[in-house]
């Protein structure tokens, strides 16, 4: 497994879509605190970038990079390597050279401006957020073996969690207001790994209004403290659950 993430990564580090991957995060990671002095202000910033920027291009490179490498794991399947071993090998890989990127271009300039508990709870949740993201893009990628319509589907995903989720929770809120709907609407909440970053980020600074009413619901029914854990465990859940789907069905799959 080490072996052939290591040359994922070093394959990686070559690719100049990486690089220039690396440099758009480097430039939001050290501009954001350049122009902005209050570090609360940062962090809510970056975290933008985290939410958005960083879920996109982790399902789209991930995906892409599994569809391109196809003949090299066919390659390495006819060898005799468990396809437990290889699929692991990919995964370590993949996640490994987006984490490194977002510890030199966020991680780095958050510990050296920012060292604060909101600061640390951001690089919590995009770390993360990168191991949900880069199962979610093998889990896609296995199940579907045209690039085009995989890459479409990733898309689909990120621009569910990202935007429309969000739109039909609040149209659900409000058509059930007279209701008391606090537990559904957590429980809906759980659904989005990116609405669990959010608000356990946010939770930790004073932007309390920011969190909007599934936050609050969420806030008010764990607390302080049991919410960061809930959050963290169910972010935790999001990353093992789409990684064990994969994962069985790579080991099953003719390729």
């Amino acid at each position: 497994m080490f072996n052939i993430s290591k040359i994922i990564v070093q394959d990686l580090w070559k690719n100049k879509a990486v690089i220039a991957y690396g440099i758009l995060m480097l430039t939001f990671g050290w501009g954001i605190f350049a122009i902005e002095y209050q570090s609360e202000k940062a962090i809510l910033s970056l975290l933008r970038v985290i939410l958005f920027v960083q879920p996109l291009i982790t399902l789209l490179f991930a995906g892409m990079y599994y569809y391109n490498s196809q003949e090299f794991l066919l390659l390495l399947a006819a060898q005799p390597i468990k396809r437990k071993t290889l699929f692991l090998g990919v995964f370590a890989g993949l996640s490994t050279v987006f984490t490194l990127i977002f510890l030199l271009s966020i991680g780095v300039p958050v510990l050296v401006f920012s060292p604060t508990v909101e600061g640390l709870a951001l690089l919590l949740a995009g770390g993360l957020l990168i191991f949900v993201f880069t199962a979610i893009a093998l889990l896609v990628s296995v199940h579907v073996n045209d690039k085009a319509r995989g890459m479409g589907f990733a898309l689909l995903v990120w621009s569910f969690f990202a935007f429309i989720y969000d739109g039909l929770l609040l149209l659900f809120m409000y058509q059930f207001a007279e209701y008391p709907i606090e537990r559904p609407v957590l429980g809906l909440t759980f659904l989005n790994p990116i609405d669990i970053a959010r608000i356990f980020v946010i939770s930790k600074t004073e932007a309390s209004a920011l969190l909007g009413l599934s936050g609050a619901v969420f806030q008010n029914f764990f607390g302080a403290l049991q919410g960061a854990i809930a959050a963290i465990f169910m972010l935790l859940v999001w990353a093992s659950l789409p990684f064990a789907l994969a994962y069985r069905k790579f080991v099953r799959k003719d390729l």
